[in-house]
């Protein structure tokens, strides 16, 4: 063998090493798997389901039957809630995961994603009354705002193959919040929206508690491998 077809093999050899080295720190064979190989992930807005109280005692009840009288429903007036608690949950539940995937080094898109991300929401919130007394010229009333219902997650391939789901039933979380209204005269003090905002974003918490394994950037690679 002559000098110069050894060096046109080690010339060839020493070219597919560099080219290899520039695919894998690119991402893996093809951009796929590596190491180095995170996945975009598309999160997309949650889909929510939100069925709110109604007050039931007192002064409260008085004012939204003549708020039902003047054109407005009580459903209506439910509905108005939801939308509001609706939006400050998808808020919340959007920047927690948001929060979560930037620490875990996890490139979050619009749209387009490697992976997309789906959760699913379908939340009650209860109202129990623990005690309605008379103090002098004021009503007090205390009771616990309680979250039941259902979380679904399902993370989908590029193709919209379901890669991975999974549920939690939202009582198990123990989500449980303390409210009190306290009426004099034609005055109000209520906590209850405070309170349900608690509850939401407490819930959002124990929810990622319970998934972050799943959605780890270890675990959103092996995903992505299949």
């Amino acid at each position: 063998m002559n000098k110069l077809s050894i060096r046109s093999r080690l010339a060839s050899g020493l070219l597919l090493l560099v080219v290899s080295c520039g695919v894998f720190a690119q991402g893996g064979f093809l951009g796929i798997g590596g190491d180095a190989a995170t996945p975009s992930l598309a999160l997309v807005p949650a889909e929510i389901a939100l069925n709110m109280p109604t007050p039931v005692q007192g002064d409260d009840l008085a004012k939204l039957l003549a708020q039902a009288g003047s054109g407005n429903s009580l459903s209506a007036l439910k509905e108005k809630a939801a939308r509001k608690f609706t939006a400050r949950l998808q808020q919340e539940l959007y920047g927690q995961l948001q929060a979560f995937f930037t620490d875990e080094e996890v490139p979050v898109v619009q749209q387009e994603g490697y992976l997309t991300l789906h959760n699913f929401l379908d939340i009650s919130v209860g109202r129990k009354l623990n005690d309605l007394k008379n103090i002098g010229d004021r009503q007090v009333e205390r009771g616990i705002l309680e979250l039941s219902g259902d979380y679904h997650y399902r993370l989908d391939s590029q193709a919209g193959q379901p890669l991975r789901e999974r549920r939690i039933d939202i009582a198990e979380l123990g989500v449980r919040e303390e409210y009190r209204v306290s009426r004099s005269g034609g005055e109000t003090e209520d906590n209850t929206d405070a309170a349900i905002e608690e509850a939401l974003t407490e819930m959002v918490e124990r929810l990622l508690d319970r998934i972050e394994d799943d959605l780890e950037a270890d675990e959103l690679r092996e995903l992505a491998a299949l």
